[in-house]
């Protein structure tokens, strides 16, 4: 997963502020399986993703003709950090596993637990992964694209992320 995205390079990122709006008539979505809860607007949908990769759920909103659609999407890599490495090591051991310089980066915190942030422009837009340990082993991934002109994560994305909350 981490090789994909590293392909297309970064940019600078810059550390999260708390959210200014009141989040309280939003949704709630819990995952007992991935290990976290957060919130949401009323207006998104939950979609679980199938397939063979790691446990993977999406929440987006519904699509509007003539504007981006926001969607956020959530990962678990299970056992893909067999030494329990704090999550910055982690990060920094795969990106020499790959060759790869590594692109700029900010530490920061979800969830009360230290994360990685990484940010990259591409063909597909900008690009914001957050990367943290879930426990010992297993890796938490977020991810959200929006148009490259937006330079700064969009506020709704900020809101959301900073409501979720790991659960055991």
């Amino acid at each position: 997963m981490l090789a994909a995205v590293l392909v297309f390079g970064s940019a600078a990122v810059s550390a999260q502020s708390p959210p200014q709006a009141d989040v309280s008539g939003w949704n709630v979505y819990r995952n007992e399986t991935m290990g976290f809860e957060t919130r949401y607007p009323g207006t998104w949908q939950v979609r679980p993703v199938k397939g063979t990769g790691p446990e993977t759920v999406m929440l987006s909103e519904t699509p509007q003709a003539g504007k981006p659609q926001l969607a956020v999407q959530f990962w678990v890599q299970r056992n893909i950090n067999p030494n329990g490495l704090p999550v910055e090591q982690w990060y920094a051991d795969q990106l020499r596993r790959m060759n790869a310089a590594p692109p700029p980066t900010t530490n920061t915190s979800i969830g009360g637990r230290s994360t990685v942030r990484m940010e990259h422009v591409g063909a597909f837009g900008r690009q914001f992964q957050f990367f943290t340990s879930l426990n010992k082993t297993d890796i938490f991934e977020i991810t959200v694209k929006q148009p490259a002109s937006h330079e700064q994560l969009d506020d709704t994305y900020r809101k959301l992320i900073s409501t979720l909350r790991f659960i055991p």
